[in-house]
This record gives structure tokens, sequence and C-alpha cells, in this order.
């Protein structure tokens, strides 16, 4: 049996698949413009100059299978700085230290996550922009998964955080060369992500090049407006070794209080069960989908529901099958890949995602969501209530799987998180 913690963070991860901090407009600032409850984490919309806080929390396991509970803490150091060198200029790095206890199955306690660190370049006239480094680069108007996310995979070094904006927000940027030309209501994005290393790093303080830049990639995005209430995208992507991807996203406000989105990706990958359990992944042709929309009641609660389809991942009988012929513990080799590519672990599945500002008193925040594998239903539920203090955050968050034995949530040993979570911001 895989240990129970390990399993755990697969099923969340799992569970929990947002905005580039942009010196030029965007691709994903263009779409979540229509979309009011995306709202970005603090990092991604920080204005120039250095944000710093201190995170820390403590919590309690439980777990199936008659392991036993576990005593959980994190401390964690998060810097952001940003400023101009020249009028036409600005640098950009971020960094995190996440100290976790106890440190998952085959990793480091103690990991550095080099988020960011480029330099980024516009012209007088705003018409074109460059960007050099390592840039987070996220596309997508989604919020549990992504396919047009062409970056994300193996961007995750340090799971901390089970809301999804958060964990776009916190991950590994890629380095690359970015080069943009802009004009009113839309743009052109032309990327080159050059291979670094074959593979990432385990140490505690690598940049993890090999992580980000473990094959020669380029994408070629273009973003228009089409009208006022629709926001359009069109990707072009491949990958050494892969092969072609072609994408498409879009958002559009359908009421005062309704924003419908959409991501599609379809070409050439790697089925995800041989690509994890074997040298040699399977090369297929097939698609990835989510389709959702965002309901904003008076009362400022907002809704997100989302549903998704993945072509590379098992169905139901491919999940059968695989437990039948490899067991669970290659399963969990199978749940952590998937992780590490930000991806789904079902053929289909479907999300909600909720938020409440300023919940029955002021500065109250509560939000939650469910994952749903629609092959074999099992669920993951998370929950947070958070209070803001004008320097301190404080946070009391749930987490469980729930489901049959043996299904993508059942089987993970982990069955419920408790803890609470201190920010104190610089």
């Amino acid at each position: 049996m895989v240990h129970g913690r390990t399993l755990l963070s697969a099923g969340l991860a799992l569970a929990f698949l947002a905005v580039q901090p942009a010196f030029a407009a965007s691709e994903e600032d263009a779409a979540l413009d229509l979309a009011p409850a995306a709202e970005a984490a603090p990092a991604a919309r920080a204005e120039p100059g250095l944000r710093v806080f201190v995170e820390g929390t403590a919590g309690r396991l439980t777990q199936r299978y008659g392991l036993p509970s576990e005593d959980v803490r994190r401390l964690s150091l998060d810097l952001t700085w940003q400023f101009k060198p020249a009028a036409q200029w600005r640098a950009v790095l971020s960094n995190r230290l996440d100290d976790i206890h106890p440190a998952e199955q085959g990793s480091r306690s103690t990991l550095n996550s080099l988020r960011e660190v480029y330099v980024g370049w516009q012209a007088a006239d705003g018409q074109w922009a460059a960007d050099l480094g390592r840039v987070n680069l996220r596309n997508g108007p989604a919020y549990g998964f992504n396919p047009t996310d062409y970056f994300r995979d193996g961007s995750a070094r340090a799971v901390t955080s089970a809301d999804p904006l958060a964990l776009r927000e916190n991950r590994l940027g890629t380095a690359m060369l970015r080069a943009q030309r802009l004009w009113e209501g839309g743009n052109l994005t032309l990327v080159a992500a050059p291979k670094l290393r074959d593979g990432p790093s385990d140490s505690s303080f690598s940049p993890d090049w090999g992580a980000t830049n473990h094959a020669d990639r380029v994408l070629m995005s273009v973003t228009t407006q089409a009208g006022s209430n629709v926001n359009l995208q069109g990707f072009a992507f491949h990958e050494q070794g892969k092969g072609a991807q072609i994408g498409a996203s879009g958002t559009a406000l359908l009421g005062r209080s309704t924003v419908g989105f959409f991501e599609w990706s379809g070409g050439k990958d790697a089925e995800l069960l041989s690509e994890a359990l074997t040298p040699s992944p399977r090369i297929i042709t097939g698609h990835r989908a989510t389709v959702g929309a965002t309901f904003t009641l008076p009362t400022g609660l907002a809704l997100t529901a989302e549903f998704e389809y993945n072509k590379f991942a098992l169905d139901k009988a491919g999940w059968n099958e695989a437990l039948a012929t490899y067991g669970l513990e290659p399963l969990g080799t199978y749940l952590f890949h998937v992780q590490r590519r930000q991806d789904i672990a079902s053929r289909k599945a479907a999300m909600v995602y909720a938020s409440q500002r300023n919940a029955f008193v002021r500065n109250l925040d509560l939000t939650g969501l469910v994952r749903y594998n629609t092959e074999d239903r099992s669920r993951f539920y998370w929950v947070e209530a958070r209070y803001h203090f004008p320097k301190v955050d404080v946070a009391l968050q749930w987490q469980g799987n729930r489901g049959a034995a043996q299904t993508e949530y059942g089987a993970v040993p982990g069955r419920t998180l408790v803890q609470l979570l201190a920010a104190v911001y610089f």
C-alpha cells in the first residue's frame, strides 16, 4: 500500500486541478475580464514593489485501512518583487520556500520554488512587448482543469494549497522567450521554451529547470475580442517527442450575473497511464475539453460549475483493467504522474467551486469545492473559512475523500484533513 499522505496528496492535487501578472495584456487577462468571480490570488495582481508573507499550518490527517492518524505542519516564506529599472522595462522575482512535515514519499521536507525570474520590455507606443526568463504563463479561463494551459506539465514542485487559483499562482514558471504584438482588443503571442534538463530534481534548493523545461516547446496564440461581451483565443502548440496540438478557449457574458467559458485542445500527446508506468509512452491523438459557467448571486455568492473531459486519462473500464493488471500501488504512481502534469485522472469529471466574500461578517470569506469523478462516482471536498485582519489572515480548512474502495478518491488512504492556517504579511 502506498503511504497514506502520499496518496492523499495525489488525490488532492487531482481534485484541485489565475492570471499572469501581465506587463503587457496577456491572453488570460482578456478572458477573465468578463468573469468577476474568477479573481486571481493576491500575488497575481501585485503592484510593482516588494511583497513578503510568512504562512504556517498545523493539522490532523485521519486515514483508512488501519493506517494511523498523523499530525501535519508546514511553514512557508513567500516573496514577490517587481520593479522598473527603466521606463519601458520591468523585472520580476518570485520565490517560495516551503518546509513540510511529514514529507511526501520520495520528496524532501524543504523545497524552494523559484517561481519567476525574468525581465520584460514594452515599446513606448504599447504595440510590442517581450519577456525573457522564467515566466509563469497561465492560459485558460477554467478553474479546475485547463486544457489550453500548455506549460503546466511539471510545474507543481510543492503542493501546499487546495485552492485551484493558488495552485496556478504558486507553481514554477517556464524558462522562455515570449514576444507579443498588441492592438486594441487583441494580441498575437509567440513563445519559445527550450529544453534545459532531462528531468526534475529532488534537491531542496534546485531551480529545477528540468521539471519545466524537459523538452523543446513552442506556442503561438491569438486573442481577440469578438464583440463587447465575447473573448476568444486560439492556440498552436508543439512539444518535442510528442507532436502538435491546437486549441481554443473563450468567455462570454451570458447575462448580468453569468459568465460562460470553454477550453478545448486536440492533437498528439502521451497516454497518461503508459507515460506513468513505461519508459516509452504510447503517443495517441485525442482531445481535452472543459465547459462551464460562473453565476454570481445578488448576495455576492459566486458559484462555478464545470464539466471536464480527457481522452488521455482512464475511463471506468480502463481503471478497472489497470487495477486488475497492475494493482493499487502502481495506480498511485499514475495518480502522482497526473498530479505532476496538473491533468485529471478520469476520462470525465465535474467540479463545483463556490466563494462568498464578507460572509455573515465583514472580512470573513468562505470558499469550497467539490470534485466528482463521473466514471466511478468518487468525490473530493474542500472548505475554507478565512478571516482577514489588516496584516494577518487566519483560516480553518477541512478536506476529505469519499467513495467506494478502489475508486479514484475512495482508494486514497487519507480520509480527512483538518488544519489551521495563519499568514502574516509584511
